[in-house]
């Protein structure tokens, strides 16, 4: 099971819509069988499939030792199974701070250990934090993607991520940063200045880039969220569509 991670310290940058959307495409254009991972206690993810908390979600896992397996649930889309997040991880990252008896980075590990066979490829949306909730998420990642706007604030953020991933490969080292994501792109003139920043801090970025949403494709993103869908199933043309399905095509090659 090919595992990725999206990621940015900073909150905001469309990492939820670009993740599970790519999930979908993952699931229906490549026909991959995906494991989706809400890892932010907001659970925005988690609504989008349709969760139901009372089915568990990633803090039982990191505070009760639950399985995989006790906790996953299938969304509406035949090769999507998901883990929910919910306020818990919140409690979950406190408590598993606190705990000296055991390794508490690789609990999410052993719980998706029983699962890995069964799916293609896990895809994480992580919180823009760094916590123990996202220390266990990156140490089962093998590519981790950066979301980022075109916007220095954002940029420093990916100077903060690089120097976290390069703590967690001393205790993975196989653990790779694929390169940065641009959402929300406009073309300007100042954005080649954005591009030397990102060439800086010596992170490849990827060829695509997410355009800023046209008012047709900001209307198909919020009927999207509103109703659970993917924007490809609401305005599949819309420039935003296109966007991240060259992005998928690129990070598949």
């Amino acid at each position: 099971m090919k595992t990725i991670s999206l990621i940015n310290l900073k909150g905001g940058v469309g990492k939820t819509t670009v993740s599970t959307n790519l999930a979908y495409l993952l699931a229906e254009s490549w026909e991959l069988r995906v494991l989706f991972i809400d890892n932010d206690k907001q659970g925005n993810a988690s609504r989008w499939f349709g969760a139901d908390e009372a089915k568990g979600t990633l803090s039982n896992i990191l505070m009760d030792g639950a399985k995989a397996s006790d906790v996953i649930q299938h969304s509406r889309v035949p090769n999507i199974d998901f883990i929910a997040a919910d306020m818990g991880l919140l409690e979950a990252n406190f408590q598993v701070l606190g705990e000296r008896e055991e390794r508490q980075d690789v609990l999410l590990k052993n719980a998706l250990a029983e699962v890995a066979d069964r799916y293609d490829v896990c895809v994480i949306d992580n919180p823009p934090d760094i916590n123990m909730s996202v220390f266990n998420a990156l140490m089962v990642t093998d590519d981790v993607i950066i979301v980022t706007l075109p916007e220095m604030d954002s940029i420093e953020g990916i100077r903060k991520m690089e120097e976290q991933i390069r703590d967690v490969k001393k205790f993975h080292p196989t653990l790779s940063i694929r390169g940065i994501l641009v959402n929300q792109y406009i073309s300007y003139p100042g954005f080649s200045n954005v591009r030397e920043d990102v060439s800086d801090v010596g992170i490849p970025l990827f060829q695509t880039k997410i355009s800023y949403a046209t008012r047709n494709a900001k209307h198909g993103l919020m009927t999207a969220s509103r109703d659970g869908k993917s924007i490809f199933e609401v305005c599949p043309n819309c420039r935003v569509a296109r966007d991240i399905m060259r992005f998928a095509e690129e990070l598949l090659g």
